[in-house]
């Protein structure tokens, strides 16, 4: 399958070091509601494309994406102790939604209906507070070059023949050139920052100059990996005093880029870990094996929940933002879809929300952390 589902850890939950703490909770990650306790809220509805906010085609696409991809998927689910068979969760499910916005209605009309005819779920989130934490990931997009200069020398590597577990490590792979000259650099890029981020993400976009005055856009998605520990940057940077500004997506660009790229290789060869890409036509694809859509795709843990469910979130998300810096924050609540996962997406109490690309995505991505809640909708079981 190809997936950034296995990518190592969300961007998010890399930076900021968080532990799997909040692993299997034994099949009682759901709360079935009755309908008085399914609370009102205002669904986000937007009425042009937005970077920011949830809308009916962008929801569309996503339900559209998940639906042939339903069977790839267990043919049974236990969610607040009953079995649920994976055509009511996932495709009957997505069927419904999609019914009701072919009828014309808007998001915040097909949330009224969906509170009198489908069964509802809430997460019971974390174990000592009930919340559900709030992280975003996003799709990167970086100038590249096919050679190497003095500026553009820090590859992309796509998965070697003889991989095997475990492979080479990171300071290997980076510093001793371990695998240079077999031809397997997809791309350089100009910084050893980004791919990295490339890396953690799972996906991104690569963009070469066509000597004729274009550029070329080259998708890479996740390819296979080299089977070593995983070490949080962002934990390593908290222990040796680094300050918490710097914890964060664009923090560390700046720290490491701008700042002190002399001490780049301490942090990053202690994480021993390495992904490896592939150039695709399409992408970036989630562990459903559905490709995500921006705002509404979510990663979440596949133990707890399973994949291709219909949601909805409440939380918090960047509202102004300029530069690299959220300033304000705004509440919403978005329908969305679960269709990936990731290595620090674990428990009932997490949850990753995929931003798309761009500056705002980026933003989000790198400044996301707040928690909400998590609500999963079901079709009923057709009365006998």
């Amino acid at each position: 399958m190809r997936h950034t589902g296995i990518r190592l850890l969300a961007m998010s939950a890399f930076v900021l070091g968080l532990s799997p703490a909040f692993a299997d909770q034994g099949g009682v990650s759901l709360k079935k509601l009755s309908r008085s306790e399914i609370p009102e809220m205002q669904v986000e509805d937007a009425s042009a494309d937005s970077d920011r906010e949830g809308s009916r085609e962008l929801f569309r696409t996503a339900l559209l994406r998940q639906i042939p991809e339903c069977k790839r998927l267990p043919s049974h689910f236990v969610v607040a102790g009953s079995k649920i068979a994976r055509e009511r969760w996932c495709e009957g499910t997505a069927r419904w939604f999609l019914k009701e916005l072919d009828a014309g209605l808007g998001l915040k009309e097909i949330f009224a209906k969906a509170r009198l005819q489908l069964d509802w779920y809430r997460s019971t989130g974390k174990p000592d507070t009930g919340e559900v934490q709030f992280t975003g990931y996003f799709f990167p997009v970086h100038r590249a070059k096919e050679t190497p200069d003095a500026v553009y020398r820090y590859p992309v590597y796509a998965a070697p023949s003889d991989l095997r577990k475990p492979y080479f490590t990171r300071a290997q792979i980076e510093g001793e050139g371990v695998l240079r000259g077999r031809g397997l650099e997809l791309g350089y890029l100009d910084n050893p920052v980004d791919p990295f981020i490339l890396q953690v993400q799972g996906s991104g976009a690569l963009l070469f100059e066509d000597g004729q005055g274009g550029v070329t856009r080259r998708i890479v998605n996740y390819s296979n990996e080299n089977g070593r520990p995983y070490t949080s940057l962002g934990r390593k940077m908290r222990e040796a005093g680094i300050p918490e500004e710097f914890i964060n997506l664009q923090g560390i660009r700046k720290y490491f880029v701008e700042l002190h790229p002399e001490q780049w290789t301490q942090f990053a060869y202690q994480n021993e870990s390495f992904v490896f890409f592939k150039q695709e036509d399409k992408g970036p694809y989630g562990s459903s094996g559905a490709i995500l859509t921006p705002l509404h795709s979510v990663a979440v843990d596949p133990r707890q929940f399973p994949l291709g469910m219909v949601g909805l979130i409440r939380t918090e998300r960047p509202d102004a933002v300029e530069g690299d810096q959220a300033l304000s924050w705004k509440s919403f609540a978005r329908f969305v879809v679960a269709q990936d996962t990731g290595g620090a997406i674990l428990g009932p109490g997490r949850v990753d929300v995929f931003w798309g690309e761009g500056q705002y995505a980026e933003v989000a991505a790198g400044r996301t952390d707040r928690t909400g809640e998590l609500y999963f909708m079901v079709v009923p079981a057709k009365k006998r």
